[in-house]
């Protein structure tokens, strides 16, 4: 509360950055306090741009990673100008460490936790959900790179499962038990084939087909299947993107592809000289750079992975491996999606498509 006699009273907070990566840190904040209380909002102070790493090609299957989130404490303080005009500030001791994710909810999932009385943490972290917003089944190609990402809620060695079932009811598992790390970021390469190797190809010697594969850390997280379609498809493209939890998910291209080129050059002009030959020319290009663009249909999806591409629409950091259809191959660009406007679900149909617009993430004069 204010002193007797002081004026101009604020309640401070300082954001303080413990491993340093918050440009500017330590930020300080401060409020007139409303009714005694004084609420303040940090997300503009720590959500600063974060390059987001995720290993490709696979190589392991599970990896930890300790730079994707941030550690950061808080201090609460007080200030005001005392009967003698001078300027009085004090602080308290600095809270313990708190760790922020880059990503975000939006004010429809915000209103919907306040009106639950839940939060992101308890229904991520606490809840053992995988940070993604597809669907709990999820059609995927034979040789997808599928990823799921995890943020625990407590250090512990837990048991990692990729279980696959093949079209004759057998199945062949694969489990590992990882340590997790309290608060940080977990990647989690799920494909059987990649894990379990000759224990659990796509398609066995036999020419038994895998049906679908399922996802878990016991104890700790949800069950997560992915079906296995082997139809054949002209082309085989899949698109990672950095989803508003922090996860990188990866989606199938498997729909038409349209691949160009585009250029953009500066001119200059100079005279021509007199004694000047027909290979000569007075309009000179200053520079000129270009970039790969490409038109992919999506394929035909069902409504729950239309809706939650949205969250992919908005992402800042995207990757296309172009031509992927083997097991580790391809090429990866990294890529932005074009503003767009799409229609993402008709209800008079069960399955969907939508034509993305990426165009490469480098202007360059060379290739």
């Amino acid at each position: 509360m204010p002193p007797a006699g002081s004026t101009a009273y604020k309640v401070l907070l300082r954001i303080i950055s413990v491993d340093g990566d918050l440009q500017g840190s330590p930020f300080t904040d401060g409020k007139a306090p409303a009714s005694g209380v004084a609420w303040f909002d940090v997300s503009g102070y720590v959500d600063q741009p974060l390059e987001k790493r995720f290993e490709w090609p696979m190589a392991g299957a599970f990896n930890p990673y300790g730079e994707d989130t941030r550690v950061v404490t808080f201090q609460a303080g007080e200030t005001w100008i005392d009967e003698q005009d001078n300027l009085v500030e004090i602080w308290e001791v600095a809270s313990e460490g708190y760790f922020v994710v880059k990503g975000g909810v939006g004010p429809s999932g915000m209103g919907a936790y306040n009106d639950s009385g839940g939060s992101f943490y308890s229904d991520f972290v606490m809840g053992g959900r995988f940070l993604t917003r597809m669907p709990l089944s999820q059609v995927v190609h034979p040789n997808q790179p599928v990823k799921l990402w995890l943020l625990a809620a407590q250090g512990v060695t837990a048991d990692l499962h990729i279980r696959a079932t093949y079209e004759d009811g057998t199945t062949g598992e694969w489990m590992a038990s990882p340590t997790l790390y309290k608060d940080i970021m977990h990647e989690i390469n799920c494909l059987p084939y990649h894990s379990g190797w000759d224990a659990m190809p796509a398609v066995r010697a036999d020419g038994t087909r895998m049906s679908y594969y399922e996802v878990w850390i016991e104890g700790v997280t949800e069950v997560r299947r992915f079906v296995v379609d082997h139809s054949w498809h002209p082309q085989c493209n899949f698109l990672f993107v950095l989803n508003s939890l922090g996860g990188v998910d990866v989606v199938w291209l498997s729909g038409q592809v349209r691949s160009g080129f585009d250029t953009q050059s500066v001119e200059a002009t100079r005279q021509f000289s007199r004694t000047g030959t027909r290979r000569e020319r007075t309009v000179v290009v200053a520079s000129r750079t270009g970039r790969r663009t490409w038109r992919i249909n999506s394929g035909w999806k069902s409504p729950a992975e239309m809706e939650a591409l949205m969250d992919g629409l908005l992402t800042k950091q995207a990757w296309l491996l172009s031509d992927a259809a083997a097991y580790n191959s391809g090429t990866l660009y990294p890529v932005n999606i074009a503003n767009t406007s799409s229609l993402l679900v008709d209800t008079s149909l069960d399955l969907q498509s939508v034509e993305l617009e990426l165009i490469e993430a480098h202007d360059s004069p060379y290739l």
